[in-house]
C-alpha cells in the first residue's frame, strides 16, 4: 500500500493554486479567489467593488451598510473538477455595526489506494473547509474603515486531519467625490492548532494593497493590486522559458527586478459599474509569467466577466485562463432579502 503521507496534500494545493506561492504552507484553499467578481477582475481585488457581498473574504474593512441582508453563494468546478465553493451572509446590528459570517469549503474528490503494482484497492477522499467571522467599524468623521475576520479551519486528508486558527485585518478609504478607493489587508495570520503528523506548518499569509478609480463622466472603472507584498521576491525560474545557446547547451530564464515587480501586479477594469449589466476584465502577470507555456504565453492570465443586477438578485460569472489545459469558471447569486 502506498504510503499515507502529506505528499498527497502538497499535490492537491499545487493543482488549486491561484498562481501562489507553492510548498510552503498548509490550507492554501483560503487563497482562491471568493467570488465570480474577484475572478474576473484577475483573482484579487480589495477594495468594495460596490458592495460585493464576497468581498469581506478579501479584507473585512469593506464590509459596509450596502450588504445588509444579503445572502449569497458562490460555487466553482475548479481545476481538475474540483469542487469549491462558498456562501455569506450580512448583518448590521444596532449598536454593533456590521457582522459578517461565511463558509468556504474545497473537495478534492476520490482518489483511488494503490500499491506498487498499481493494484487498487478502495478509495478514500479529501477535503478542507473554513467558518469565517467577520466586523468592520467605520472611524467616525472619516473616509476610513477597519476590519477583523477570524477563520475556523478544517482539513481532512485521507485519514489525517488538521484545524486551524487565523485572522485577516483590513483597511479601507472610499471617497465617493473623487471616485476612489483602497484597501489593505493582512490575510491569514495564525496557526494550526492541531497538526496532520505532529509537525506544524504555516499558514499562507499574504499581504496585499489595491486601488481602484472611477471615472467619473466615463461608466469606467479600473483597479490596480499588488498582492503577496510579504514577499519581495517572489519569482522564480520556469523551465518552460528556457532557451537554448549555440553550443545547445540550456540557459535558463534571467529573473530581474521587473519580473519579481510584475508578478505582484493584477489589473482589473469594470465597465458600467453601477448599472444592471457591467462587464470586467482582468490580468495576473504572475499566472502569465509561472503557468504559460512557450508560443502560447499570452492567454494565461487572461480574467473576464459580467453580472446582472436586478430587484431581487444578482447573477455574475467569472472565467479564469490558466494554461491551454486548464480554466476555472465561478458562478456567483447573491439575494437581497430586504426584498422579500
Amino acid at each position: 500500500m502506498i504510503k499515507k503521507t502529506l505528499k498527497l496534500y502538497l499535490l492537491l494545493s499545487f493543482f488549486g493554486l491561484h498562481a501562489q506561492i507553492g510548498g510552503n504552507s498548509v490550507y492554501k484553499f483560503l487563497n482562491l479567489p471568493g467570488s465570480a467578481k474577484q475572478t474576473a477582475l484577475g483573482g484579487k481585488v480589495f477594495t468594495s467593488l460596490n458592495g460585493d457581498i464576497f468581498q469581506p473574504v478579501q479584507n473585512p474593512a469593506v464590509l459596509d451598510s450596502t450588504m445588509n441582508n444579503k445572502l449569497g453563494a458562490n460555487y466553482s468546478s475548479y481545476l481538475s473538477s474540483l469542487n469549491y465553493g462558498n456562501m455569506a451572509y450580512a448583518r448590521k446590528i444596532k449598536k454593533i455595526g456590521m457582522v459578517y459570517a461565511g463558509i468556504t469549503y474545497i473537495n478534492y474528490g476520490t482518489f483511488q489506494y494503490a500499491n506498487e503494482s498499481g493494484e487498487r484497492n478502495g478509495t478514500f477522499g479529501a477535503s478542507e473547509s473554513a467558518l469565517l467571522l467577520g466586523y468592520a467599524y467605520n472611524i467616525p468623521k472619516t473616509n476610513f474603515n477597519v476590519g477583523i475576520n477570524t477563520k475556523f479551519i478544517f482539513s481532512s486528508l485521507e485519514t489525517y486531519t488538521s484545524t486551524g486558527i487565523a485572522l485577516d485585518f483590513g483597511v479601507f478609504y472610499h471617497n465617493e467625490k473623487e471616485g476612489i478607493e483602497t484597501g489593505f489587508s493582512i490575510r491569514n495570520f495564525g496557526t494550526q492548532l492541531s497538526t496532520y503528523q505532529g509537525t506544524k506548518e504555516n499558514l499562507p499569509f499574504d499581504i496585499n494593497f489595491s486601488f481602484s478609480k472611477m471615472f467619473l463622466h466615463a461608466p469606467f472603472r479600473w483597479y490596480v493590486t499588488f498582492e503577496n507584498l510579504q514577499k519581495p521576491k517572489i519569482a522564480f525560474v520556469n523551465t518552460a522559458h528556457n532557451t537554448e545557446d549555440p553550443n545547445g547547451d540550456v540557459v535558463e530564464e534571467n529573473i530581474s527586478f521587473t519580473d519579481h515587480f510584475f508578478r505582484h501586479l493584477i489589473l482589473g477594469a469594470e465597465l458600467f459599474p453601477r448599472k444592471r449589466f457591467n462587464l470586467r476584465l482582468g490580468y495576473n502577470f504572475r499566472r502569465f509569467a509561472e503557468l504559460s507555456l512557450q508560443n502560447q504565453e499570452f492567454i494565461s492570465g487572461i480574467n473576464f466577466g459580467f453580472s446582472l443586477k436586478l430587484r431581487k438578485f444578482e447573477i455574475a460569472y467569472g472565467y479564469g485562463k490558466y494554461n491551454l489545459a486548464s480554466n476555472a469558471h465561478f458562478f456567483t447569486a447573491v439575494i437581497n432579502l430586504n426584498e422579500f
